[in-house]
């Protein structure tokens, strides 16, 4: 079994704008993918809504889970029903639905397009706790991102140690069933977002 892990800086961050805001790509694959021509199969970012109104750019063919760092986020689909999100609550929907926010917050994103599936969980580290992942599957690569959003955290994958400063991104790659330990710490109370996505 082979790991491959890569802590993800700030430094390499994209960032750039939105109709509402800012937007910062902390990864994207395939990493030559292009988001404005919509070739990915898979991307990571984290977006500033600026207005107290926004209208989410219309993605056909993606599929995305969304979640509120720092703030209560509301949206509708039909103006009729309304979704109230408190921060590190995920909702998931289709990209391709006409979609209002109303809130000015930062918040985590999680697109997915043919070829790769995945979803996006929100979990508080109480001190420390331990994840078994079972990977297995007719995959061709399996991806686990830990983003740290509140504060510094430390990771034990497998028995080697990474240490994720606040809105750090750990990546841990394989390409063969296999079963994941991942053991995560922190001093009290720390809130991450933990990202798992299947490429076919």
């Amino acid at each position: 079994m082979e790991i491959n892990t890569r802590l993800i800086t700030e430094d390499e961050y994209i960032t750039t704008a939105w109709s509402g805001g800012k937007t910062t790509q902390l990864f994207i694959y395939p990493e030559e993918a292009d988001y404005s021509r919509r070739n990915f199969k898979f991307r990571l970012s984290s977006a500033t809504v600026e207005s107290e109104k926004s209208e989410f750019t219309k993605l056909e063919g993606v599929y995305r889970f969304i979640t509120p760092l720092d703030g209560q986020l509301k949206l509708t689909h039909n103006h009729i029903q309304y979704i109230d999100l408190q921060p590190f609550e995920v909702y998931e929907f289709d990209g391709n639905k006409d979609t209002v926010s109303f809130g000015k917050v930062r918040d985590f994103n999680l697109m997915l397009r043919s070829g790769a599936e995945g979803k996006l969980d929100s979990i508080c580290i109480n001190k420390e706790q331990l994840f078994v992942e079972e990977i297995n599957g007719d995959f061709k690569e399996f991806f686990y991102f830990i983003y740290a959003c509140s504060k510094d955290v430390s990771v034990d994958v497998d028995g080697k140690g990474y240490n994720i400063n606040q809105f750090q991104t750990l990546l841990i790659k394989v390409e063969s069933e296999c079963v994941l330990n991942i053991k995560i710490s922190s001093m009290g109370n720390a809130d991450i977002l933990a990202a798992k996505i299947y490429i076919w």
